[in-house]
């Protein structure tokens, strides 16, 4: 939900700092892990057991990538504030409102299986471990890392995914007002960090040419940073078998595959956040009406440190104040509570351990069942031909006939909840007709052919599921709804597809331009060129440039929940600059769309929202270099006698932060080339494509 009211309290910032003492020095316990490198540098990680897995997967992933891992404990222990002064407020603040350190304390031996305690113990203990043999790395201030950072990963990752914290940044910067202003749109995306869409899509044999199940995974990120993906395969004797993407600090895979079955997800946004506005007692501004009784609310004073400038830094003095309903924001306003879904659960970590041990469809819908993960649409496929989507989402159980888009009433504790909608009660279909299903961030209404697709009418308003489609959705659904069998050539096709839909947004917003009378010659051999635009992102194509630059403020608009500026405007701008920076108003889309890592720079096909996802920023010479987008793309296929074939590709290479490795840079080309590698899955080709092997024992 989206209100006005919370920008100004949620200014605050918080710091927690982390004892020593909990870490795990794992001393009294022992490890023994195998890390098999391919000849793409990907780590293939095997253990006897379960915790000695973790305990590979955690050494070689901080050989790969120490410095994301770093910056994730940086959030996970609240310390942004200092890292990044007022910008690191919301996600320090948010994490001390909600007590998530002393919640995973307090519940970490009730509420995880012992199963899972033990991979989070030896997962902590690879990371250490690392530390021990690398004591004079540049992050050094982050060790020893504790079990309780890691679980904070979990817990804290599930509030950026689900909106809850990007959504209280942008209401914190006042950003829900409308913006007209489009001084900004020529730098055409600023949202290298933020969630900006996913593509899953699954096929069986009633869709398929040669009756194989099929699966694409293809979530879209930052293409580097902190929750940048990492591609890794983490198998054991005692059934764990996974490969597939998963992101610095985590021990478990969370996009991916096993010999049995795999799954992508996709980004949803379900309205999980409700505000409640409370009475004070005019005679006591530290009590509230609950019932008709004057409650105390629960507050506490905490240390703000926050960075000022260079190495300064300030502290200050905050009360935090929570209620029943959650914690307490004043303003001018009033005062307001809010509660969030899953704001009290810490297991998430539990979930994506039974997720990638399930190995049929029942045991995954176990997993599922757990609901604490609390978004992301899910796509799903398996050797038993069964294909699945879900509108995975741990959507409160509210009061019918109540506009939880508003501030509801804080003073009746009736409308507090604490009840999950069951999962199967959720939008969920298994195995259609059609046989296909598609999930890139739309309706989840519209995921499949109109016959086989869920009925809106069906689902009570009190879930608030979105209603927005993507230009990717758009596309999906033209390319797949048909009687055509798909091959792995056409889905490849599909995949890679970067033409924008006449159906779009996008296309809608710059419409008007191509009738628009301009005065201006130039302009009008620009509007002439946009007119002429086939809406594709090829690389030999001339009104790309023109096309993306225009539409571009719409899609970031949209993001940020903005109103998009003046389409004339912008247009104009758009002439003015490229012309500026190619000396014609028609470059290739060669000459301005790059792909760069080192010293290497490669053109891209794709554009914002495509299928073929490239989000760029713009730099000084006018080119775009890509951010985010299209990352880890795995292909998975099951013949019809269950046999597994896998192929991926990664945007850059294994080795996420060492400039010095061969594997540093060793997949740009394969992937601006939109072609895949073999992963090697199967023992047998492994041991055929091995680089490196080694064993890391952690001894007693």
């Amino acid at each position: 939900m989206k209100f006005s009211i919370l920008v100004i309290s949620l200014c605050l910032v918080t710091y927690v700092t982390i004892d020593s003492s909990v870490a795990q020095s794992q001393e009294n316990t022992s490890y023994n892990a195998t890390i098999t490198r391919d000849i793409w540098g990907v780590p293939h990680i095997h253990g006897d057991r379960d915790r000695d897995a973790a305990f590979g997967l955690a050494y070689a992933h901080a050989e790969d990538d120490i410095k994301n891992i770093a910056e994730n404990m940086v959030l996970y222990r609240a310390e942004m504030g200092l890292k990044n002064g007022r910008r690191g407020a919301t996600s320090d603040y948010l994490i001390k409102a909600l007590k998530i350190r002393e919640l995973i304390e307090a519940n970490y031996t009730s509420v995880l299986s012992s199963e899972v305690r033990e991979v989070i113990e030896a997962y902590t203990a690879g990371l250490n471990y690392w530390y021990s043999e690398n004591k004079n790395n540049e992050f050094k201030s982050i060790f020893p890392i504790s079990k309780y950072d890691v679980i904070s990963g979990f817990v804290i990752q599930n509030l950026f995914f689900s909106g809850v914290v990007s959504e209280i940044e942008r209401l914190q910067e006042n950003q829900f007002k409308p913006n007209t202003d489009g001084n900004e749109t020529s730098n055409l995306y600023q949202a290298k960090n933020k969630i900006l869409g996913s593509n899953a899509f699954a096929l069986n044999y009633n869709k398929t040419d040669d009756g194989s199940t099929r699966l694409v995974i293809n979530s879209h990120q930052p293409l580097d940073g902190p929750v940048a993906w990492y591609e890794a395969h983490i198998s054991s004797n005692e059934g764990w078998n996974m490969m597939g993407g998963l992101f610095p600090g985590s021990p478990f895979v969370f996009v991916g595959f096993n010999e049995n079955l795999g799954w992508g997800l996709t980004v949803n946004k379900p309205d999980l956040t409700d505000v409640y506005a409370l009475e004070i007692n005019p005679k006591n501004e530290n009590q509230y009406l609950l019932d008709d009784k004057w409650v105390n609310f629960e507050i506490e004073t905490i240390k703000l440190p926050v960075k000022i400038f260079g190495p300064l830094k300030w502290t200050f003095k905050r009360i935090i104040k929570r209620s029943e309903h959650g914690p307490v924001i004043e303003n001018d306003q009033g005062s307001f509570a809010i509660r969030f879904a899953g704001m009290s659960d810490i297991k998430q970590v539990e979930q994506w351990y039974r997720l990638n041990k399930s190995v049929d469809l029942e045991s995954w819908l176990s997993a599922m069942e757990i609901q604490s993960i609390v978004s992301f649409n899910a796509v799903y496929a398996d050797k038993n031909q069964n294909i699945l989507f879900l509108h995975n989402a741990a959507i409160p159980v509210r009061k019918e006939f109540i506009d939880w888009t508003l501030p509801v009433d804080g003073t009746k504790s009736s409308l507090i909840w604490d009840k999950k909608v069951p999962l199967r009660q959720l939008p969920l279909i298994i195995n259609p007709n059609s046989g296909w299903l598609n999930s890139t961030n739309q309706d989840p209404f519209k995921v499949t052919s109109k016959n086989d697709n869920l009925k809106r009418s069906d689902y009570s308003s009190t879930l608030g599921l979105q209603t927005r489609m993507t230009n990717r959705a758009y596309r999906a659904l033209e390319l797949f709804d048909s009687d055509k069998r798909i091959s792995i050539d056409d889905l490849m096709k599909i995949k890679f597809d970067n033409q924008y839909s006449k159906d779009s947004r996008a296309f809608h917003y710059i419409k008007p331009l191509f009738n628009h009378p301009f005065d201006d010659l130039k302009l009008q051999e620009a509007q002439m060129l946009l007119k002429a635009w086939d809406l594709t992102t090829d690389h030999d194509n001339r009104s790309a440039a023109l096309g993306v630059c225009s539409l571009s403020p719409e899609w970031l608009a949209e993001q940020e929940g903005k109103i998009p500026p003046d389409v004339i405007e912008v247009f104009t701008r758009c002439v003015k600059e490229i012309s500026s920076k190619y000396n014609r108003i028609d470059p290739l889309w060669s000459e301005v769309n790059f792909l760069t890592r080192g010293s290497k720079s490669l053109s891209v096909q794709g554009g914002p929202d495509t299928l073929r996802a490239i989000y760029g920023e713009t730099q000084k010479n006018g080119t775009l270099k890509a951010v985010a987008g299209d990352g880890l793309v795995v292909f998975v296929e099951w013949s019809k006698n269950g046999t597994l074939k896998s192929q991926s590709i990664h945007q850059y290479g294994s080795a996420t932060q060492d400039i010095m490795s061969d594997h540093y840079d060793d997949q740009i080309e394969i992937f601006a080339e939109e072609r895949l590698k073999e992963t090697y899955f199967h023992t047998e080709a492994l041991e055929l494509h091995t680089e490196k092997k080694y064993s890391v024992p952690h001894k007693k």
